[in-house]
């Protein structure tokens, strides 16, 4: 299903932690990266779905069943 959102295995693994509430902090840890890395990840994520936000971003996730 990422797959087809253009979305990486990472990228989506991401995406559901975001959508869970989780920041990107709480996600390095949890993922064992950076915390840089996770802001890439997230940048990548917005630009791929086209939004802005992590609202957005969550609210498509839970649109597109990527949750």
């Amino acid at each position: 299903a990422a797959a087809a959102h253009g979305l990486t295995p990472r990228e989506l693994q991401v995406l559901r932690l975001v959508a869970g509430g989780a920041t990107n902090r709480s996600i390095a840890a949890q993922l064992v990266l950076s915390e840089r890395t996770i802001d890439r990840h997230v940048s990548n994520v917005f630009a791929k779905l086209r939004v802005s936000s992590r609202a957005a971003a969550t609210a498509y996730a839970y649109e597109h069943d990527l949750v």
